[in-house]
């Protein structure tokens, strides 16, 4: 912080002192901005943009990709203030790579439909033959590196004429900075009232981590003059055309189990790691294992929530969450949902989660009442009160006798893991704090962590009960889970929590499912949360499509012997998982460490693993290759 002051305060200095030199680099990043902007046009496509997009990209152009520009520029020349020329050439290098990747990368996303990351350029490195790159396709990256190293040096050229202007230039941080505000502002705003004219644009943009605020979208977003805006008169074809989900209609045979419109019961416990089901954590939940399908390697599909509950609803992989949320107006719910409400069932999503902050209730529970406020002066008393209307929701639905969908998602056992006293049956305990280090004991933190988890269980257990009293057990499908792990410094890592990695104690869950018509069993093989919707379609609502046309997962009670590759996501990012091999995709390099071990590295994947990957993660994009 002290150097970035201090650098701050130089370049400062040094436009004060009107520096030639500096000067230059400024008109050259100026310069840069128009051609940036057609890149980023040439990703996203003018067919059916408005005004308010051509603001945003023009402003993303000037201040999100301008910025970074503009810090390294200034530090190279500011560190090598006394080699000039040095300094000159190493500023027009870093500019000229940086065009290039934005250039490469729209070159790549008309062919692959995913943006370049370190994973898949090292992948290219090793074996471009299996990423599909031929030689000819090779000889158009090099000329394209030449063509962008050619067009620099005309704009650096350029530049020099541009230094008398020292006022214009000496102003272009300031429009960059200022830039940059306008563009997250605009999203800010845009993706709290679910306009695409903004939002359909981000699955679109190269290396791209817009900034949300639900709180401050609240409070100063009616002071923007955005205009109305309606969906349906916004050309739609960019909400049409981005995304192909699902790849065709579904088509409905005879349930496998012969169950028809089986009640549906899904239980979630925030932040519920994978050895945090033994008979004393959590003793109803285990007895009940006993009369249901136990998955015992089982991974989520993110290491936080939205990622998690995505996985588990969508059946795809959260690298498609982004474009899903671009495509909400399109895609409407999930096909399990849509499916569910076709077939008249009625809902009870009971969630203290933010579900409409985070998007969720848009894009998976869409046209559906969320209930999200609870009665109660603590979260241990909220989730006490959501059991009580869950179990209200079931009586009154089984009196009715029509079938039903229920959700509750106790947040209890999410840090700092409340509870009340009568569950603290592990002594020893502490509140999580700040003060966390590597040396840090976890006994006291996992202590009150798994008394919030018997807390939990007992509600739980409370839901289980009345299903069964109710003589509900026979036809209802009732899933218990989680959305993600939790880490307590395994190995002295220093890791606590979740959303910082991709190791088994983050992603690596409880999975137990009481499926109506199957005998109880403990299942050992591989599984994951995209797997609950093909079982659920196929097994009792007879869909007879192949699974890939709607879902990344597979049926979880599907016993062929396949390995293969699966997503895992974070809040800015995502892990491929490939065996027991996790490769965690970093901005500037690829993370390779082992699922129960983040301290040993593994080896690059076999290509195999990598084709089917680059196809699943592909699978439900457009055609023509680009989210237009």
């Amino acid at each position: 912080m002290r150097y970035l002051i201090r650098s701050l305060k130089s370049i400062r200095g040094i436009l004060l002192n009107g520096s030639r030199s500096y000067l230059l680099l400024l008109a050259f990043i100026g310069l840069n901005v128009p051609l940036i902007l057609l890149i980023l046009v040439r990703h996203i496509g003018v067919s059916d943009l408005t005004w308010l997009s051509w603001l945003y990209i023009s402003n993303l152009a000037l201040g999100y990709y301008g910025l970074p520009l503009l810090v390294v520029v200034s530090l190279i020349f500011l560190i090598l203030t006394p080699v000039r020329r040095a300094s000159l050439i190493g500023s027009g290098i870093v500019v000229a790579l940086f065009v290039y990747y934005l250039s490469l990368d729209s070159f790549v996303y008309d062919i692959f439909k995913f943006h370049i990351d370190p994973f898949w350029i090292e992948f290219a490195l090793k074996d471009s033959a299996s990423l599909g790159v031929t030689h000819s396709t090779l000889m158009v990256v090099i000329a394209m590196l030449l063509g962008v190293a050619a067009v620099e040096t005309v704009i650096l050229a350029l530049a020099s004429r541009f230094v008398a202007l020292k006022g214009l230039v000496r102003l272009l941080p300031l429009f960059v900075v200022l830039a940059f505000a306008v563009s997250q502002v605009l999203h800010i705003v845009t993706y709290e009232r679910n306009d695409h004219r903004i939002t359909s644009l981000t699955p679109c943009l190269p290396a791209y981590r817009p900034v949300t605020s639900h709180r401050e979208a609240i409070r100063y977003g009616g002071y923007l003059p955005l205009g109305d805006y309606d969906p349906s008169n916004d050309g739609g074809g960019r909400d049409g055309a981005s995304m192909l989900y699902p790849l065709g209609e579904l088509r409905f045979d005879a349930p496998a189990v012969g169950l028809d419109t089986p009640n549906i019961v899904v239980l979630l416990l925030e932040s519920w790691r994978f050895d945090a089901c033994d008979t004393k954590t959590a003793p109803n939940i285990h007895e009940f294992g006993q009369t249901s399908s136990v998955f015992a390697n089982h991974l989520s599909s993110g290491n936080q929530t939205t990622c998690g509950i995505f996985g588990l609803f969508y059946g795809l992989h959260p690298t498609y969450w982004t474009a899903v949320k671009a495509n909400s107006e399109s895609i409407d719910n999930p096909v399990l949902i849509d499916v569910l409400k076709e077939r008249g069932y009625s809902f009870g999503i009971f969630a203290r989660s933010n579900f409409e902050r985070h998007k969720i209730k848009d894009t998976i529970f869409n046209g559906i009442d969320v209930h999200e406020d609870f009665s109660g002066k603590t979260i241990p008393l909220e989730d006490i009160d959501m059991t009580d209307r869950i179990i209200r929701f079931v009586e009154e639905k089984s009196h009715e006798g029509t079938p039903f969908m229920a959700l509750a998602f106790y947040k209890s056992s999410h840090a700092p893991y409340e509870y009340p006293s009568e569950h603290a049956i592990f002594d020893d305990t502490k509140n999580v704090g700040i003060s966390l280090t590597k040396d840090t004991d976890p006994t006291p933190y996992m202590n009150d962590y798994w008394n919030s988890i018997h807390f939990v269980d007992e509600l739980v257990g409370r839901i289980l009960g009345r299903l069964e009293t109710l003589g509900l057990m026979d036809r209802t499908v009732v899933v218990i889970t989680t959305d993600h792990g939790e880490s307590f410094n395994e190995q002295q890592s220093n890791y606590w929590g979740h959303g910082s990695n991709f190791t088994q104690n983050q992603v690596r869950v409880p999975f137990i499912i009481h499926a109506p018509g199957r005998s109880p069993e403990l299942i050992e093989r591989r599984t994951s949360h995209i797997d609950l919707v093909p079982t659920l379609l196929q097994d009792y609502f007879g869909c007879a499509n192949d699974a890939s046309d709607y879902c990344n997962g597979r049926n979880l009670f599907d016993e062929s012997p396949v390995q293969r590759p699966l997503v895992v996501g974070s809040y800015v990012s995502h892990a491929y998982i490939l065996g027991d091999d996790v490769f965690e995709i970093k901005l500037a390099h690829t993370k390779k460490y082992r699922l129960d071990d983040i301290r040993k590295e593994v080896s690059f994947p076999h290509a195999e693993f990598l084709e089917k990957l680059m196809s699943d993660i592909t699978r439900f994009y457009d055609n023509d290759g680009s989210l237009e």
